[in-house]
């Protein structure tokens, strides 16, 4: 369990408004890792958010096996701050304390900067999101690289300068956006949430689809997609491991599959026994998982 130590680091305000919403209750959890290019093994389970139990704990990033980043609403119900946990002193850092939510923190060690999704109401009252870069040594406000994308839902770095985003509309829209040319490629219509990157740099995605959803790979050189796997059952979220298995869960049964076994998902292990019901989310270090569970 993390306790809480550190003074909260309080961020300078935009003009925008909070947007508050039902936030579900979720919870973090950690597990200790073993993997080889034969089997993966799961023990260890450590309850985190034990500080926030009732409330929103979700979106874990590992920056490295002993720190994690969070998006958490521990200061104020419903809206949303990133969190700094150091699993090895058991320490808390608030990173934000802004009027506006943060999600999906990442941490960009080769600039020392974290970057996220900011929420927030501009002047014609639509609902804008944008992908912000702060400072890791919140020295000041940081910065939008790219202010003409307001409908950022997702994103992940695939290099210091190609970013895979995910545009929230009807129907949703994967794009790939070259900062340093400023340019925009579209890769998909109709995906999910959840993209990852494999250890040779390719984009991995989920296809949705009427009947079943696939997980795609997308070779960012080529521009060249191909069918992995169907995902598991309900499942918008999964993780790629060291070893490149991809890990995802079905409810409380945490699944992997080698992308070199044609035998499909297997199970790992189950956490009902621990009290978890539903996982929506993983994260993954080189010895470590961290799991988000939604109470029912």
């Amino acid at each position: 369990m993390i306790i809480h130590t550190s003074a909260c680091i309080l961020m300078l305000p935009l003009c925008w408004n909070p947007i508050l919403g039902q936030l579900p209750t979720t919870n973090i959890y950690t597990l200790d890792l073993r993997a080889n290019e034969q089997k993966v093994l799961l023990n260890n389970l450590t309850f985190l958010t034990d500080f926030n139990h009732t409330g929103y704990n979700n979106q874990p990033y590992f920056s490295n096996s002993n720190e994690l980043y969070i998006v958490s609403d521990y200061q104020s119900a419903g809206l949303t701050d990133i969190l700094h946990l150091d699993l090895g002193e058991k320490k808390i850092t608030r990173i934000t304390a802004t009027e506006e939510g943060e999600y999906s923190p990442v941490y960009i060690q080769s600039n020392n900067e974290i970057s996220v999704v900011r929420q927030g109401i501009p002047e014609d009252g639509k609902t804008a999101q944008v992908l912000w870069l702060y400072p890791a040594d919140r020295s000041e406000f940081g910065e939008c690289p790219v202010p003409e994308i307001e409908n950022l839902g997702y994103y992940l770095w695939l290099t210091k300068d190609k970013i895979a985003m995910f545009l929230v509309d009807q129907p949703s829209e994967l794009i790939l956006y070259d900062l340093r040319l400023d340019t925009r490629t579209h890769i998909d219509s109709d995906v999910g949430r959840c993209l990852q990157k494999d250890r040779n740099g390719n984009l991995y995605y989920i296809k949705m689809g009427e009947q079943q959803n696939t997980i795609v790979n997308y070779d960012i050189y080529l521009g060249r997609s191909r069918e992995v796997i169907q995902s598991l059952p309900n499942q918008l979220d999964f993780a790629i491991l060291p070893n490149n298995f991809l890990i995802a869960a079905e409810d409380s049964v945490v699944k992997v599959y080698n992308p070199l076994d044609e035998v499909g998902w297997k199970e790992v292990t189950d956490l009902k026994g621990g009290g978890i019901e539903l996982i929506s989310r993983i994260a993954v270090s080189n010895n470590k998982i961290a799991i988000v569970s939604v109470d029912p």
